[in-house]
Order: structure tokens, then sequence, then C-alpha cells
């Protein structure tokens, strides 16, 4: 298990290549074969906080911080910028159920979409420039 926090300041998500090296094997030790997709959730939080929260401009670094706990991971992205309303998206797990239309998926929100599906829990802070993601591990120690 990571005895600390892994916490990095990212001005691109592009930076996350060589950071993912840091974190990539506990999410290979925990997840299995799903480190991919736990992998593309964490990415995805990264790209919609520099995309929406930033608007693609490197001026201020997104913070991300990396938890493996005893029995799960945690993940959180704070963007410096104004926040999105993020709540007229069902962030309930009855969205595990949804299977989106292709139509659907033109639209923004597929990372919301993405982020449900594959995280136990999705939470944003109430101004919406914070995302939390949880999950369990697949296989303990």
């Amino acid at each position: 298990m990571m005895k600390t926090p892994l916490a990095a300041h990212i001005k691109h998500p592009r930076e996350l290549r060589n950071i993912r090296k840091q974190y990539y094997p506990y999410l290979a030790k925990y997840f299995g074969n799903d480190q991919l997709l736990v992998d593309a959730a964490i990415s995805e939080a990264v790209w919609n906080a520099w995309k929406h929260g930033h608007n693609e401009k490197s001026d201020y670094p997104i913070l991300l911080k990396v938890h493996f706990l005893n029995t799960r991971l945690i993940v959180r992205i704070y963007d410096q910028g104004e926040g999105f309303e993020w709540k007229p998206f069902p962030l309930s797990s009855d969205v595990k159920q949804w299977f989106p239309s292709v139509e659907d998926l033109e639209e923004s929100g597929r990372g919301i979409i993405l982020m449900l599906r594959v995280m136990d829990i999705l939470r944003y802070n109430e101004k919406g420039n914070e995302c939390l993601l949880m999950k369990k591990y697949l296989y303990q120690e």
C-alpha cells in the first residue's frame, strides 16, 4: 500500500503520463483487469478540470491527490475555475443501470457517465470545482 498520498500539481493533462508511473502499480495490484478503467476515470476527471475548469489554459495548476487506503482508492481533483453545474447529472448508483443512447454520447457529459460506471462513488463539491472519486479494491493484500 502506498504509505503517503500522492499529490501532484498539473498544468496540462498530458503531465499525467509521468504521474501515472507512481500510482499505476497500485492500480494493477488492487484492480487487476479493471486497472485501465479506473485509470481512465482518473484521467477523465483531470481532463474535465482542465477543459471546463481552466478553459484549456495552463496558467494555474490542477491539484490531484491519490490515496490508497486499507480498502479503497480515493482520488480528489481540484481546479481553480468557477466550478460547473453538476446538479443536472444523475450522480446516483441507478446510473450504473442506465445505458446511454448514441445521441447521448455525442453531447458533453460522456466523462461523467464513464466515471459513474467505473467508480463506486462520484461526488462534486457545491461549487463544482472539486471532484471526488472512490472505488473499493477488487483484491485485498
